[in-house]
Formats: structure tokens, sequence, C-alpha cells
């Protein structure tokens, strides 16, 4: 079945990561503060149908490194609720 596909098929891999990072060149020229953080761009990426690797690395990242921020924000995250819990119950 692959064999069956035309010969241009190949490139509309790569025409869709082009279009998908000159989208994210024109977010970032119409709001820069929005799009400082990698993250950010990252999901804006994915957003747009890329795969974690290739919006990583259109984001100036690796995957490996995306994968590691995400995992530190989300346990910033719960962590500064347990915290924030217990600073209430020491307001008491």
């Amino acid at each position: 079945m692959a064999d069956d596909a035309p010969d241009y098929a190949i490139w509309l891999a790569v025409i869709g990561r082009s279009l998908a990072r000159l989208a994210l060149e024109r977010a970032i020229d119409r709001d820069p503060d929005k799009y400082k953080e990698v993250l950010v761009k990252v999901k804006f990426l994915e957003g747009l149908g890329l795969p974690q690797a290739d919006a990583a690395e259109a984001a100036g990242s690796t995957a490996e490194s995306v994968r590691v921020a995400r995992y530190n924000k989300s346990k910033a995250k719960k962590s500064g609720k347990k915290s924030s819990k217990t600073a209430r119950a020491g307001r008491r």
C-alpha cells in the first residue's frame, strides 16, 4: 500500500513542517512577549500538528529537554499547591 503513494507524498511532511515554522515566526512577530518560553512555542507547534520532537527542534530545543521542562513545570504546580495549603494552615 505504501508503494502506491504518489511521488510528491514524501514532501508533504516537509511542507507541513515548513509552514508550521513560518506560522510560529509570524506569531512571534505579532506577540513576542507571549512566545518567549520554549514550552509555549512547542505547545503552539504541537497544536498545528507537529510531533513533539519536530516541534522542539523548530522551537530551538530538543525533545528530551522539552520533556524535562514539562515534567519540572508539572512538579512545580503540584508542589506550589501543597505549599500554599500549608501556608494557609499556618496563618490560622
